[in-house]
């Protein structure tokens, strides 16, 4: 198989997981002061740089996953981002897989994690939750469900989620306690600024997830399924910017599925993407998403 990535270009991706492992916690340690100086200002601040820093180290987290960075502890990394992502490592770990070798099914735990929903009206009003609260309802579901799932009640390990829980009060914790040591903000100011913020975040991650995927069920084999993964176009303002918070992560998005092996996301343009892609705009992204609240 043709390889388009060396391994120099590779390595040179390293220096961002140093950066995001350190921006992320500077930005949560600022942002109440930022809140209570700012006001409603505040949700620039929050959209620039953090939920581009919080999609950052999404992407980072599943580039671990896949161990696309040959110069880097993969694994600490990954465990790192999934805890400061308020996840539990365990869970990407069991679905991630699935999700390729069931992308756009029912079957795709990591985006249906309740599988088909034959109700229409329960169906409209998942899509329409999942639209509003973003990749936390699709994660709170998957804690509840995998569990009790036939594929993965075996590997599930109540434990480790527990330790997750753990990780999670410890990391924000200590930040919480030193921006109030440091700056004096109110705790109410903490409060919502924190609450706007991992909203925001988990939206965003979310949308970037349902552009290529959203309400897309193929029937087929898996090269045809994969072959209807959804690109963002890239020939407007606004999806430009859309790319730059979320760091290209639609824009070829079928290679990620074609071309698994190939860490392509960073290098736009390198990878021959197939002559059958699937381009949208945000235009047509917005009428997935009525689809999916107004049909199920």
């Amino acid at each position: 198989m043709t390889q388009y990535l060396t391994t120099r270009q590779l390595e040179s991706q390293a220096w961002k997981l140093y950066f995001v492992a350190m921006a992320w916690p500077i930005y949560v340690l600022v942002l109440p002061v930022a809140w209570s100086k700012l006001g409603m200002y505040a949700l620039l601040f929050i959209i620039f740089p953090g939920t581009c820093l919080f999609t950052w180290m999404a992407c980072l987290m599943h580039e671990c996953w896949h161990k696309y960075v040959p110069n880097v502890p993969n694994r600490f990394f990954y465990q790192l981002f999934s805890y400061m992502l308020v996840t539990d490592p365990q869970l990407y770990r069991l679905v991630h897989g699935h999700h390729h070798s069931k992308v756009n099914t029912w079957d795709d735990t990591e985006f249906h994690p309740l599988g088909r929903i034959k109700n229409t009206f329960l169906r409209r009003v998942y899509n329409f939750c999942e639209i509003l609260f973003g990749v936390a309802l699709t994660f709170s579901i998957q804690m509840n469900v995998l569990p009790r799932h036939p594929r993965y009640k075996d590997k599930y390990k109540t434990g480790k989620a527990a330790g997750s829980v753990i990780m999670w009060l410890v990391i924000y914790a200590c930040l919480i306690y030193a921006s109030s040591s440091l700056f004096g903000v109110a705790a109410s100011d903490i409060a919502l600024s924190y609450t706007i913020n991992f909203w925001l975040c988990s939206v965003m991650i979310h949308h970037v997830q349902l552009v290529p995927h959203g309400n897309l069920i193929v029937e087929g084999d898996w090269n045809v399924r994969n072959m209807k993964s959804r690109n963002l176009k890239n020939d407007t303002l606004p999806q430009k910017l859309f790319h730059f918070l979320t760091h290209g992560d639609t824009r070829e998005h079928v290679l990620h599925h074609t071309h698994v092996a190939e860490h392509a996301r960073p290098f736009p343009g390198k990878v021959p993407l197939p002559t059958d892609a699937v381009y949208i705009s945000l235009h047509d992204y917005a009428h997935v998403l009525w689809d999916m609240v107004i049909k199920g």
